[in-house]
């Protein structure tokens, strides 16, 4: 990429400053040039320096001392490396706080170019003890300096389908390269990433295995020697090896992440880790694991442990976990659930008693829980209750099918974001909806039909400003008496959702009309800025797809202002024709005489679970 002239060059630089282009004060004049030569048109270099001033006051005097600070300009050193660059990122990392240091430094232990899920990381901050309770809510601290970071362009955020919410985070190659050199300086961590490494401090605290090589061998021997003052260790990829797991006192966060081989024998002795925080494991051969002893334990993160069959009862005994995500194969034990007092955030699908367990969540419900996912039967329980509390409750999973939105969901006033799946949806579960008043997010997916026309109104949904609508198309309800029933008939008022600002159809050429968007109302959504319709070719005939998406011009036509997007997902599982199409309906008839009005697709009412992994997909 070339250098950006001068004139790109100083837009960059002032927008990041004063929010609006070249409004720079005649006093910053001559030291912006400077400046600016200095930054030799790198755009790194000057939305970084640019970023740390935007954080100082606007007097010339600052600005000199800065500017000062750094190199000639981004000449080339013997290296090869650009020397200005280093010096302006340095100084950038200099001007943290000391606890910003810590967390920039902390992302050295990810390989290059990865994609950091922000969630996991905050957790690992925490339980890394970079948090001060003293600054208030762990979690918000933990959010204020990720924003921190994102604002002074030492990270960058990598946003979601919804466009708002931050998922992911990168760290550009030459602060990561600035982290690493300084880690190494202040033994803050050890990371094997391929690079020759003749020896290793006499004291590892935190090791990020990254490569499988020979450095291995020596890092393992290594870290055993040295594990009373480890505190940290994260193995990335499938063939490292890891130090067997016994007296690691220190251990704080035990992040396997892609160790899918893993097995029983690697983590026989984890309850030895008695000062451990945060627990990650990637297996799908583990089906045991001893946790009892874990009485600091904060995360527990099981969610692709697909062959761990339970969770020993002894869980129940972790008082301070506050966050506990298991696979959906895995089996929560009821009895003593309700101990878990500072349980925020649960994940599970399975338990063995769903009568008693549902009662003893709805005891958590009084207390701090935040965050639930969970499956259909467990769900249908928990809010069967119109009267169901659940006072911090503000984020809702429910990723097996229920059969229509439960009742008692209209009493979750706090509840800023829902994801759903229901087997069938109507107005009374439409008005539940609508009725609760801190919902932000939703996604909803519809898999047997909508057998009545809906209408959102303007008396609801007042906050909402991210709505998926995705109806399946991977059951063939085309086998039924009365297919039509299940025809998508979605209708939005004038003055309906006036905060949305992006709406997502996902639906199937298969169940819905050709002139699906006549009547739509999408005239009466002026302030949604993107409206996205995802055609879903699974199993259809091209001819269904061309017509939808003539539906779908007809609209833009007639609605010039906004911006609709079309795409198409899985066209590689479309029918040929209507022949090839016909022939296969024949044959599925002939093998579904035993199903009840002939649904000839596996899946189906009896099938919700699998109806909700192939939603997932």
């Amino acid at each position: 990429m070339e250098p950006l002239d001068d004139v790109d060059s100083r837009r960059l630089f002032f927008k990041r400053i004063f929010r609006m282009d070249d409004p720079c004060p005649v006093e910053l004049e001559e030291i912006s040039t400077k400046i600016l030569q200095k930054c030799g048109g790198l755009p790194l270099a000057i939305i970084t320096f640019a970023s740390l001033l935007a954080n100082k006051t606007h007097k010339k005097e600052e600005w000199e001392r800065l500017q000062e600070s750094i190199g000639t300009g981004p000449s080339f050193d013997s290296d090869g490396n650009l020397k200005g660059m280093k010096d302006i990122l340095l100084l950038s990392y200099w001007d943290l706080p000391h606890h910003l240091k810590t967390c920039l430094l902390y992302l050295c232990i990810y390989p290059e170019d990865s994609m950091i899920d922000t969630k996991l990381l905050k957790w690992k901050w925490i339980a890394e003890g970079f948090i001060a309770s003293q600054w208030g809510s762990l979690d918000q601290v933990a959010e204020n300096c990720f924003n921190e970071l994102v604002n002074r362009n030492m990270i960058q955020p990598v946003y979601g389908n919804d466009y708002s919410s931050v998922k992911y985070c990168r760290v550009h190659d030459m602060v990561l390269d600035l982290i690493i050199s300084l880690s190494d300086e202040e033994n803050f961590a050890t990371v094997l990433n391929g690079r020759i490494c003749n020896s290793f401090p006499n004291n590892i605290r935190r090791l990020s295995i990254q490569s499988s090589g020979k450095e291995d061998k020596g890092a393992v021997g290594a870290i055993t020697e040295t594990k009373t003052h480890v505190r940290s260790l994260t193995v990335f990829g499938l063939h490292n090896q890891i130090p067997q797991l016994v007296d690691f006192h220190a251990l704080r966060v035990l992040d396997l992440a892609g160790r899918y081989f893993l097995e029983n024998k690697h983590v026989k002795h984890i309850g030895s880790s008695c000062q451990l925080r945060y627990l990650r494991i990637d297996s799908f051969r583990m089906t045991e694991l001893q946790i009892g002893k874990l009485q600091h334990l904060e995360t527990l993160d099981l969610r692709d442990c697909s062959s761990l069959p339970r969770l020993p009862s002894t869980v129940a005994r972790l008082r301070k976990l506050v966050r506990l995500f298991v696979s959906n194969d895995t089996q929560l034990a009821a009895a003593g659930f309700r101990s878990l007092q500072a349980l925020e955030e649960l994940s599970f699908q399975e338990t063995d008693d769903p009568v008693r367990f549902a009662e003893e969540v709805n005891e958590l419900g009084k207390c701090n829980l935040r965050y639930l996912c969970t499956g259909g039967e467990i769900a249908e329980r928990l809010f069967c209750n119109p009267c169901c509390t659940y006072t911090c409750l503000q984020d809702l999973q429910i990723q097996q099918a229920v059969g229509m939105v439960p009742r008692g969901m209209a009493s979750l006033k706090n509840v800023v974001k829902l994801d759903m799946a229901v087997m069938e949806f109507d107005n009374e579960g439409l008005q539940v909806l609508m009725g609760l008043p801190s919902l932000a997010h939703l996604q909803l997916h519809v898999i047997r039909g909508v057998k009545e026309k809906l209408t959102i109104g303007s008396d609801g949904f007042r906050l909402l400003k991210f709505f998926e609508f995705q109806h399946l198309s991977y059951f063939h309800f085309v086998l039924e008496e009365e297919p039509t029933s299940h025809q998508v008939r979605l209708t939005f008022a004038p003055g309906a959702v006036p905060a949305l600002r992006l709406l997502r159809l996902n639906l199937s050429p298969m169940r819905v009309a050709s002139d699906f968007f006549a009547d739509f109302g999408v005239e009466h959504l002026s302030v949604v800025a993107h409206l996205e319709v995802v055609i879903n070719c699974i199993s259809v005939v091209p001819g269904w797809v061309k017509a939808l998406e003539c539906s779908v011009a007809k609209a833009i036509k007639l609605n010039p202002d906004h911006e609709i997007r079309v795409i198409r997902v899985l066209e590689d599982h479309m029918f040929k024709d209507e022949k090839e199409w016909e022939e296969y309906i024949s044959k599925m008839k002939s093998t579904s005489s035993s199903k009840k009005k002939g649904f000839a697709c596996v899946g189906e009412t009896d099938h919700p679970k699998l109806a909700s992994v192939i939603l997932k997909q």
